[in-house]
This record gives C-alpha cells, sequence and structure tokens, in this order.
C-alpha cells in the first residue's frame, strides 16, 4: 500500500526555516522523494531527490505508459514506494500504476514519470520537447498539456488528459455555440495558461462569451470538450459533423 506524508507538520516547517533551499528544490532532498528545480528559460519542475528530473510523455494521456521495450531504454521509468513532498505541494497529486511489463511507476496527476537517459547530472534537462512529445512536469503544472495518439498526432489537452477542441463555425475571438450546443460542448476556461516547452502561450486568451462567461482561446479560436469524451485520452468529438476538431498547437490552420 502507498503511503503519502506531506510536508505540512511545524517540524517540517522549522526544518525549512533552518536549512533554507537547496540547490535543486525545496527543503531536504534527504528527506523528500520529490522536490522542484528550477532553471532559466523553463522555470519551475519536478525533480526527484538527487535533482534529476522528471518527465511526461504526452503518447501517455490515456493515463497508461505508452513507453515500452526500448524506449525505456532511453527513458528510465521513476518509482518511489513512498512519495513524500515538500511543503505547497499535494501529495493526493501523486499515484502509481501497474505498467504491462509488471513494473510499478509513479504518476502526476495521471502522467506516469520517467527520467531521461541523457541527463547525466542533476539540472540537465535536455529531454525538455525531445520530439515535441516529451516535457518536464512543470509547477505549478501546465493548465494546457499536450496528448498524441495515432491517427491524429498532437492534440491540446487540458491538465487532466481531457481533450480540447475547436469549432469551425467560431471565429476568431467569437463563439458561435450557444445555448444547447454548450450542453454538448462544455466551454474550456483556465484564468492561468501554463503550457509546455514548445507552445507559446501569447497563442493563449480568453474572451467574454455573449452569454457572460469567460472562454480560453488558442489563436483568438474559443476552446470546448466534448460531453461524451467520459476519461482522459478520448477524442470521440474528433470530426463531428465535420466541424468539431482537436487543436494541433504546431500546425494549428482552421
Amino acid at each position: 500500500m502507498k503511503r503519502f506524508r506531506g510536508g505540512f507538520l511545524m517540524f517540517a516547517l522549522l526544518g525549512l526555516l533552518l536549512l533554507g533551499f537547496n540547490q535543486y528544490g525545496y527543503g531536504d532532498s534527504m528527506s523528500h522523494t520529490i522536490l522542484i528545480g528550477y532553471k532559466e528559460g523553463i522555470g519551475s519542475y519536478l525533480i526527484d531527490s538527487k535533482g534529476m528530473t522528471l518527465y511526461y510523455f504526452t503518447k501517455d494521456v490515456s493515463g497508461k505508459s505508452a513507453c515500452m521495450g526500448g524506449c525505456v531504454g532511453n527513458w528510465p521509468i521513476f518509482y518511489t514506494e513512498e512519495v513524500v513532498v515538500p511543503p505547497g505541494m499535494n501529495p493526493a497529486d501523486f499515484g502509481e500504476i501497474m505498467r504491462d511489463d509488471g513494473k510499478g511507476q509513479t504518476t502526476f496527476k495521471g502522467w506516469p514519470l520517467y527520467y531521461f537517459i541523457r541527463d547525466k547530472n542533476p539540472g540537465d534537462t535536455s529531454g525538455e520537447g525531445a520530439g515535441k512529445v516529451w516535457f518536464v512536469i512543470g509547477v505549478p503544472f501546465d493548465s494546457i498539456a499536450l496528448g498524441s495518439k495515432e491517427g491524429i498526432g498532437n492534440y491540446v489537452v487540458d491538465s487532466k488528459g481531457m481533450t480540447l477542441y475547436y469549432f469551425k463555425k467560431d471565429s476568431p475571438g467569437k463563439s458561435a455555440c450557444m445555448g444547447g450546443c454548450v450542453g454538448n460542448w462544455p466551454i474550456f476556461y483556465t484564468e492561468r495558461v501554463v503550457s509546455p516547452t514548445g507552445i507559446n502561450p501569447a497563442d493563449f486568451g480568453k474572451i467574454m462569451r455573449d452569454d457572460g462567461k469567460e472562454q480560453t482561446t488558442f489563436k483568438g479560436w474559443p476552446l470546448y470538450y466534448f460531453v461524451r469524451d467520459k476519461n482522459r485520452a478520448d477524442t470521440s468529438g474528433q470530426g463531428v459533423g465535420d466541424v468539431w476538431f482537436v487543436v494541433d498547437p504546431f500546425t494549428f490552420m482552421p
């Protein structure tokens, strides 16, 4: 049974005051299995207790690892039996899966965690953006993340892996989906956009809809969920009516 211990106890807070920040993250790396690192150009991101960078794989959008065989040789899995996090982090965000190869793997918000074989030293982030499918786990975690699926390619998802769509009847800055339409295509809105490397945060914005609600946009186009997508990685809205489509941030041309 996995055990979780938060860092909110008084002695932990006292320890932080006495020890201050270590060079890779918050707190004492001897007691925490997950820490937060920082690097100019990347920002804050998850690392292990030794300062080694942790990554997620966009093809794992379903919550199941798609990295097997030779892939694991390049992207070793991260697993810790006990997740211990510093103050400000939620232990409940971490979990574990049993992989198809029979090994356990630690997850963050449902995303399996990995190392990169070319990261030789603490603070290395050479896997960031690799193939446009491997990314560090930003802190706070991306409110916009990426999924990948055969036959679709890359597509934008929220932090929980739920697919986001655009509507061809919309126009930049204006939603045409009102009333019953929103019942089937709920609007997506996040107060703050945090996106993976390679996706320009400036491409995201927001509009005030005619119904008085705010909605997040990508390159001016409003973003939506689909009511029939029940699980992370579902893309049942793709191509509906030939007017609803996923958003590939690298090739988006509505």
